[in-house]
């Protein structure tokens, strides 16, 4: 396969039109594409806009192709920051637990023991252990971490934990002893623990894709196995075989996680920012867009169930 050669920018719109893309000012996609570059926006968001034969559809510009980018943009920074909230509780949850069965001295967290030992769990104990502990030695990069250190030499679990990625945090919980892992999914009384588990590995990938500014809007996770929900069931999309999880999927576990006005908020979000994307360009329907992200057409009826 031939490599992929440079283009100037007067030749990456050149390639823009003649694939039938419309382009009533040259200046203006060549100030989008030094901004954003040819391989975010363009690459990132074409699809939808073009036909079987390679070509953009009828009436297609850079300006609609702009306007997908900037939605699943908004769609990022919303999706985080309820994320950003699970995270929270769920490690607040997770070091009180913890620390009430086995108490606040440092080493605690750092005893294997203290966790499901298991054959099968080993492994990713010790590796957690690690993480860890390089978080302890790594104290002076965190003020509040180092203070704990210096002034106490003991750093208690609720303080380590906020230095510890969203990743982290899903393995920490998942190696826990079933008493523990108990304990916090009674907090959230509509899933199970080991439903919890597998939330918080599919929220972990979700996060990721939003920190990283990959492209969320049609996301999927391969390695999902979580599609038994009520919920799920009420969209018809209820089912015991491994399937890929999409966008809708996260919001449904996020129905779970957040509390009432939390959800609602979440739910006038997304709706908004739909609303814009369908004012600014008529290239693609809604029910395009909410089909790309595993969205039934009826998805607003979640918040009353």
């Amino acid at each position: 396969m031939e490599d992929k050669k440079f283009l100037t920018y007067e030749q990456q719109v050149q390639k823009l039109y003649d694939k039938k893309l419309e382009i009533p000012n040259c200046q203006e996609v060549i100030e989008l594409l030094k901004k954003y570059s040819y391989f975010n926006l363009v690459n990132g968001y074409k699809a939808p806009f073009k036909n079987k034969d390679g070509n953009y559809k009828k009436g297609t510009s850079i300006n609609d192709i702009y306007s997908l980018y900037i939605f699943d943009d908004a769609f990022r920074h919303i999706l985080m920051k309820y994320i950003l909230i699970v995270e929270l509780n769920v490690k607040s949850l997770l070091s009180y637990s913890f620390c009430e069965k086995f108490g606040e001295n440092q080493s605690e967290y750092q005893n294997a023991m203290n966790y499901k030992y298991t054959p099968n769990n080993q492994r990713d104990i010790n590796e957690l252990i690690q993480i860890i502990t390089k978080q302890i030695n790594n104290a002076w990069k965190f003020f509040y971490v180092d203070h704990q250190k210096k002034k106490h030499n003991n750093i208690p679990l609720w303080v380590l934990i906020k230095t510890l990625t969203f990743g982290n945090m899903s393995k920490m919980y998942s190696l826990q002893q079933d008493c523990i892992k108990s304990d916090i999914a009674k907090e959230f009384p509509l899933i199970k623990e080991n439903q919890l588990s597998i939330i918080l590995d599919i929220l972990t990938r979700y996060r990721n894709v939003c920190a990283h500014n990959e492209r969320l809007f049609d996301f999927k996770y391969q390695q999902s196995r979580l599609k038994t929900t009520m919920i799920h069931r009420y969209f018809n999309l209820y089912t015991n075989n491994p399937s890929a999880s999409n966008l809708f999927d996260v919001i449904i576990f996020l129905k779970y996680l957040l509390n009432e006005y939390e959800f609602s908020s979440l739910v006038e979000d997304i709706d908004f920012i739909l609303q814009k994307l369908s004012r600014e360009t008529n290239q693609i329907q809604k029910s395009q867009i909410l089909k790309l992200m595993g969205f039934p057409q009826n998805w607003k009826d979640i918040i009353d169930l």
